[in-house]
């Protein structure tokens, strides 16, 4: 059986606005997003925990279409535990050091595959080689704000996220576009982001709320898989 379903796609951010002149607030709006992605970056250990809601506009109505709760784990260099729970998926993944372990918990088998030592580089492989995404990898890669691309900017000022204070930027690549909530301070977090796909008439957005715990006590043991009775391990094959 093949593995390489993907989970819920959040990778990169790319993303809004029109295609007029930026250039000022593209800048205020790009250090804004820098500045969070190389806070969460220069981060050891670290967890938490996201609400995933997908919706879609029909005859001018917003349907929920599915919810996730994704709670993550992260010690770098090189360890890493998701797991996400909710309407479709029910799913575990454990990083150790070189060796990945996605486990489908509704049908009880589990793949695995070696990787690199790192998160970052295992990140790669699993997106790049098996077609596999990883819930959240924006607030996971260590060095995401050299990897983040988009056309075009702008900052919106500040916003109250459930009473945090937040710079509110969005960014748009095509027909993506993300709007993003980072934390004022000396705490750049991300609070909140929305991704939503143009192409469509139904215009379909998945909003992201997120709960930091930024001195979560981890151990070696958080990150090792361990089989449950009666699973089933299959083969992990490379997408084509």
């Amino acid at each position: 059986m093949n593995l390489h379903k993907k989970l819920l796609c959040t990778a990169g951010v790319a993303l809004l606005l029109s295609s007029t002149s930026l250039f000022a607030a593209d800048k205020s709006a790009r250090d804004i997003l820098n500045n969070a992605y190389q806070y969460i970056g220069g981060m050891d250990k670290y967890a938490f925990t996201a609400v995933v809601i997908d919706d879609e506009m029909q005859d001018g109505e917003t349907t929920e279409k599915y919810k996730h709760t994704v709670s993550v784990k992260v010690d770098r260099p090189g360890k890493l535990r998701v797991e996400t729970t909710g309407t479709v998926k029910n799913r575990s993944n454990y990083l150790n050091e070189g060796s990945y372990t996605m486990i489908d918990h509704g049908h009880n088998y589990y793949g695995q595959i070696k990787t690199p030592k790192t998160i970052d580089a295992s990140l790669d492989v699993l997106f790049e080689k098996f077609g596999i995404r990883a819930p959240l990898a924006q607030l996971i890669y260590s060095d995401m704000d050299k990897r983040v691309k988009f056309r075009t900017s702008k900052y919106f000022g500040t916003k109250d996220v459930a009473g945090v204070e937040c710079d509110y930027v969005a960014f748009k690549n095509g027909t993506k576009e993300v709007h993003v909530w980072i934390a004022t301070g000396d705490k750049p977090l991300v609070k909140s982001y929305s991704i939503i796909d143009t192409s469509t008439d139904s215009a379909s957005r998945i909003n992201t709320s997120v709960t930091w715990n930024t001195n979560a006590n981890t151990s070696d043991s958080d990150f090792v898989f361990v089989a449950p009775k009666g699973s089933s391990k299959i083969s992990v094959n490379r997408a084509k």
